[in-house]
């Protein structure tokens, strides 16, 4: 039997790959593989790894043991004699290599792909990916494809989907809906359309969504807070009516999902993670904790989960780390590399001085503080992704061993970079960097407005991948990390952006501002061809894509909000000379702005664009003046919605633990503990502030807003001051109060 159509979902049952095909007459096809997981153990000794296979309590978890060549780790040129254990079911993978690790002295066995997805591993050694059109054909148990879908296509096609959007409505007993409350209704909305499921009965309820789900029968299926709320909450009610859920594909009932959600660091920041509810068969995307969907949408996800060969389920909620990740381990795969389930390569060692030179990030040029009119910008295109392909960067090829007088020499470090083979790091951005390059192209000419949004969904997943590649090499978790080949990045950085200011200024343009791969130049009466003849020569000269942003008609870099002589590199605003602005590090830019703020400090900047000069952006701050006191008018009066001044914060750690009650943050963090919810460190804190002094700190969480909570007008007055202030000082005006609150 052969059926074609699109790879969907895929997963494993017991010692069986199951796999969901859609034909293009939009049938869903399910198909079976014969194939479990393989990980593989390292032993100095052969004879310690003949000691595993002889022992007989692995028969029962164990389908076979081979000797298998491969390359132990990344660092190794040659290949080793390595025992490869393929399991009766996939998901005993970590119990029985936990197992293998504690038969042995520390270090004496070394275990390699434990924690790769099954599902993933298979798809590196199929040579296939989801939502690739191909032709599968079945036989005895066993699967062949033959895909004819190309991961380079950027014209590809994909099936029509069904879709449809669940709401399950608690009937709350308190302020915050519990697991305890009985459920009043639930909705689903497909397309136009819109079921409304009510009974006074439950389990009527619950038997009626069942049977409307597998009637309508989607392939996606979406949720607002499906996986931190709505699933575990409907899965507990199940249980209290005694019965069990049905709603995947697969003939299984739901399960909950077997670890809770977790908290990480990233960046600075503490992150929170729900734990995932999957639906066999179909893909549950929960649009509230779904990162990459609101940052890049469907088109976004199709193309990142396609290209770094990770199920839907899997890519919907993974970092963009983990996608960077899964495209290493695709190539450590056809390199016949093993990944570690332990990543250990540590730091060369290094005397102070040489620590001294290497511990230091991209070259930082102080900006010059005030407004400066007619200022050219430049930026290296996704320089750091770049320098790793270019320069052959990867945790192997820095200090490797197999080529020590290697011409390839990191600058300031004097470090060698092997010349006998490419990095994993360089060959797996090498369809990051370029297919983003071609979707740019493309969304630049196309003129279809649907495909210029699809086209921009996919180009910002590959942008996102590019920033993580940088960090991920000094990451302690990376498989293929190493914090030596971090320090090279920021090493060729340097003697980049460093050229660049040097070819700069002996074209006559003074530095303004540089920071990392970005450069800000002036030259009175400069024209367009002296700017495009820079970026000529700074291109020839680094070899390095270059690109001109355009020419300000005025730019403003800002002190820091504490002194004001202390500059902010990452704190700026302008506007090109064809009226577009640029805006970084303000309210306007910020993700726990309220809207009211940054739409009011967006319209101020507006005004101001109007001006080409810094007199002219003088001469409207009247106008400036007039706005804010309108927006200060209407708060004073009370004409805002409450929805509009929410501020959003991220907790960096779980409610509890919050010593200092006498914050905005923990009061209302104080109330949501008191109606029964815990904030989990990472998660996301929404409320508005309804009364504020010194003594007293009050505010209120979203989940508590009712009709009679009234906001702190004087207390957003100011606030709205300090926002519009962020912009005007910089032209010495600043707003004043004039409203009675």
């Amino acid at each position: 039997m052969t059926i074609s159509g699109w790879l969907f979902d895929a997963y494993t049952l017991g010692d069986r790959m199951v796999f969901w095909v859609i034909t293009e007459n939009g049938k869903a096809v399910r198909l079976e593989d014969s194939w479990t997981h393989s990980f593989y153990v390292a032993a100095d000794d052969k004879s310690d790894l003949e000691s595993i296979v002889r022992d007989n309590h692995f028969e029962k978890f164990v389908r076979s043991f081979e000797f298998v060549s491969k390359h132990e780790t990344i660092m190794d040129y040659k290949k080793s004699e390595i025992l490869k254990i393929t399991l009766q079911d996939s998901q005993q993978s970590a119990f029985l290599a936990s197992t293998i690790r504690r038969m042995g002295n520390f270090g004496q066995f070394r275990l390699y792909n434990v924690d790769l997805l099954p599902a993933q591993t298979y798809f590196y050694e199929k040579e296939i990916f989801p939502l690739g059109f191909c032709a599968v054909e079945s036989s005895n148990g066993r699967l062949t494809w033959n895909l004819t879908d190309d991961i380079w296509s950027t014209d590809y096609r994909l099936p029509d989907f069904t879709s449809i959007h669940i709401d399950i409505n608690p009937k709350k007993e308190g302020k915050i809906a519990e697991f305890t409350d009985r459920i009043d209704s639930i909705s689903i909305k497909r397309d136009k359309e819109k079921f409304e499921i009510k009974s006074e009965s439950e389990l009527d309820i619950i038997n009626e969504l069942v049977s409307t789900v597998s009637s309508i029968d989607p392939d996606f299926v979406f949720t607002t807070d499906g996986d931190s709320f709505g699933f575990p909450y409907l899965l507990h009610r199940a249980k209290e009516n005694s019965i069990e859920l049905f709603l995947s594909r697969e003939k299984v009932a739901l399960r909950p999902p077997r670890h809770e959600g977790s908290s990480y660091f990233c960046y600075g920041r503490v992150y929170f993670t729900p734990a995932k509810v999957e639906l066999l068969g179909r893909i549950h995307l929960d649009r509230e904790n779904c990162t990459v969907f609101r940052r890049s949408g469907l088109h976004g996800l199709y193309e990142i989960a396609r290209v770094c060969r990770m199920p839907l389920h899997t890519a919907f909620r993974a970092s963009i780390g983990r996608c960077l990740s899964s495209l290493q381990f695709y190539h450590a795969t056809l390199d016949e590399i093993l990944v570690p389930w332990k990543p250990d390569e540590a730091e060369h060692i290094k005397t102070l001085e040489e620590l001294f030179i290497a511990d230091r990030g991209g070259l930082i040029l102080v900006p010059k503080i005030g407004v400066h009119e007619k200022v050219a910008e430049f930026d290296f295109a996704a320089l750091f992704p770049n320098i790793m392909q270019k320069r052959n960067v990867s945790a192997e090829t820095i200090r490797c061993s197999c080529c020590p007088d290697s011409g390839d020499r990191v600058p300031e470090l004097g470090v060698h970079v092997c010349n006998r083979r490419m990095g994993i790091v360089g060959r797996s951005l090498d369809i990051v960097i370029k297919k983003r390059a071609r979707y740019k192209k493309l969304k630049k000419a196309a003129i279809d407005p649907r495909l210029h949004e699809i086209y921009e969904d996919r180009q910002g997943e590959y942008k996102w991948i590019g920033v993580t590649s940088f960090g991920y090499l000094g990451y302690n978790n990376a498989k293929f990390g190493r914090i030596d080949s971090h320090q090279a990045v920021c090493a060729y950085d340097r003697q980049i952006l460093l050229k660049a200011v040097r070819i700069a200024e002996n074209h006559g343009f003074k530095i303004l501002h540089g920071i990392v791969d970005s450069l800000w130049v002036q030259k009175d009466d400069a024209t367009l061809a002296d700017y495009l003849k820079l970026r000529e020569e700074i291109e020839k000269v680094t070899g390095f894509d270059l690109s001109f942003e355009g020419e300000y008609k005025w730019i403003a870099f800002i002190h820091s909000k504490n002194s004001d002589w202390i500059p902010v590199p990452n704190r700026y605003f302008g506007v090109f000379a064809d009226g577009s602005i640029k805006v970084r590090g303000l309210e306007t830019r910020r993700h726990d702005t309220p809207p009211f703020f940054a739409k009011v400090q967006s319209e101020i900047l507006r005004i101001m664009a109007r001006g080409n000069t810094v007199d002219e952006v003088k001469a409207l701050l009247p106008t400036v003046e007039k706005t804010f006191q309108k927006y200060a008018s209407k708060l004073e009066k009370g004409e805002l919605p409450i929805e509009e001044l929410v501020f959003t914060k991220q907790t960096s750690k779980a409610s509890a633990e919050y010593q200092n009650r006498n914050t905005i943050e923990n009061s209302a963090l104080n109330q949501l503990l008191k109606e029964g919810r815990d904030l989990k460190a990472g998660e996301i804190l929404q409320y508005v502030v309804t009364g504020y002094n010194r003594k007293k700190v009050r505010s209120m969480p979203v989940e508590l807003l009712n009709e009679k909570v009234v906001y702190d007008a004087k207390w957003y007055i100011e606030k709205l001051a300090e926002v519009c202030n962020s912009v005007t000082e910089p032209f010495g005006q600043e707003m004043e109060i004039n409203t009675a609150v």
